[in-house]
């Protein structure tokens, strides 16, 4: 290929670590047939990798779009392609009359035809010539998101996933732990399992869910220091994930475990597969047979027809049954799912009055829980400019150490700290001599 000819291309990926993932991949792919990854500001094509799993999202996405058609219309970028959930949500023809400026449109089960979609508009042909290229990583090299299955087959009465990622469909065991050792490879201590529905990993593999197998495999990866799991159904939690979360030493006890809310007719509605006395069963099993567990959840507020004695109901369960982190989301009515047809609505101002109520109780448990956490010992990680994390927290997502005096410390570091003090939901630490 002509390096005068080589196209430059930038990258905008929205949403979670999943569709992170995925950008990652295709930047690989194009980097992979010449096309070198620069800047925003300074490239010829722009790929929007999107969202669009509640309506905040579809606003997000929508107003990128916007922003980045402007920008073509200004001659800045010359080709605009938009991937993923959103187009995977929405009919083209109409995406393409509603954006005219977009040049390829591909869904979340298209995105491997990116290169060649690039090629036939760039080159005017499809293939191009390989070449060997190194993973770039848009995350800090030393943790790393493995997605281990595609798709979801749950179809909770909210949510729009598995009608935009399709199908539940495993990795293959090969095929994670030779991702596993790949991002080790780059400096990765941390992986952090991650998917729709982790839990059920393995069940079209095997006949039923299988994640202990996985795991057992998985902490045999050297180099591996901590594995971390994420989007956690609680209806998928047994005996053998327990078991393997204690007998193999890299998984942390820490779960990512979305429970949406405690009471059972509102859970029946959601069609989340498990009531409110299986929650509490589970939460108090977890907590006597996992050692240190910390668990991270999410709620919904304002699901349609949830009651103010509902509400008081999941601040009771938060009280009684502790998480080191949690967050509530604003309940949004999607119109291809069942919830939608579900009445009485509950006005917004009221769901923001429920959400400040949960968050404000939840903030003032982690303060006086914080407060009894001074003088205690960590492992931290340490991800850059005076800020780590122990196995407790998530990146991104749950509090933060602050250390007082990193030193020489660099990312990935792995050291010892003791808790002198709390600043909001965060800790202030000390390095150990």
């Amino acid at each position: 290929m002509n390096k005068d000819l080589v196209p430059s291309f930038s990258v905008v990926s929205l949403g979670c670590a999943r569709t992170l993932v995925d950008t990652e991949k295709m930047v690989q792919s194009l980097q992979g047939k010449g096309f070198a990854l620069v800047p925003e500001g300074h490239e010829q094509i722009c790929v929007l990798n999107t969202c669009s799993f509640i309506q905040s999202a579809v606003d997000e996405t929508e107003s990128n779009i916007v922003s980045l058609s402007d920008r073509k219309r200004r001659g800045e970028i010359r080709y605009l392609v938009v991937t993923g959930c959103y187009p995977s949500r929405f009919k083209k023809p109409e995406l393409k009359a509603r954006y005219p400026e977009v040049d390829i449109w591909l869904t979340t089960h298209e995105e491997d035809r990116l290169q060649a979609e690039l090629a036939q508009l760039v080159f005017r042909r499809r293939f191009l010539p390989s070449r060997p290229v190194r993973y770039t990583k848009l995350t800090p090299s030393h943790y790393s998101y493995i997605k281990i299955s595609e798709g979801c087959d749950n179809w909770c009465s909210f949510c729009t996933i598995p009608k935009i990622r399709g199908k539940h469909t495993s990795k293959s065991i090969d095929e994670i732990v030779k991702e596993a050792e790949l991002q080790v490879s780059f400096g990765a201590k941390e992986l952090i399992l991650i998917a729709e529905d982790t839990t059920a990993w393995g069940e079209d593999l095997y006949g039923t869910p299988s994640l202990p197998k996985l795991l057992d495999v998985l902490e045999t990866v050297k180099g591996v220091e901590w594995i971390r799991l994420m989007y956690i159904f609680p209806s998928r939690v047994d005996d053998d994930l327990i078991s393997s979360i204690n007998r193999n030493s890299k998984i942390i006890p820490y779960l990512d475990m979305p429970v949406q809310h405690a009471n059972t007719r509102l859970l029946e509605l959601m069609h989340r597969r498990h009531t409110g006395d299986r929650l509490r069963d589970l939460m108090k099993k977890l907590a006597a047979e996992i050692p240190n567990l910390v668990v991270r959840t999410s709620l919904i507020l304002g699901f349609p027809s949830e009651t103010d004695a509902e509400v008081q109901e999941l601040l009771q369960f938060i009280e009684e049954y502790p998480f080191a982190h949690l967050g509530c989301f604003s309940y949004s009515e999607e119109r291809e799912t069942k919830s939608a047809r579900i009445e009485p609505k509950i006005p917004e101002d009221e769901i923001q009055r429920r959400i400040s109520r949960v968050m404000g109780r939840q903030y003032d448990l982690v303060i006086q829980r914080n407060k009894t956490r001074v003088g205690e010992r960590l492992q931290m990680i340490y991800d850059g400019n005076r800020v780590g994390r122990s196995y407790r927290e998530a990146p991104e997502v749950d509090g933060r150490l602050l250390l007082v005096d990193p030193k020489s410390l660099q990312p990935g570091d792995m050291v010892e700290v003791q808790v002198i003090g709390v600043d909001g939901l965060d800790l202030t630490v000390a390095l150990c001599s």
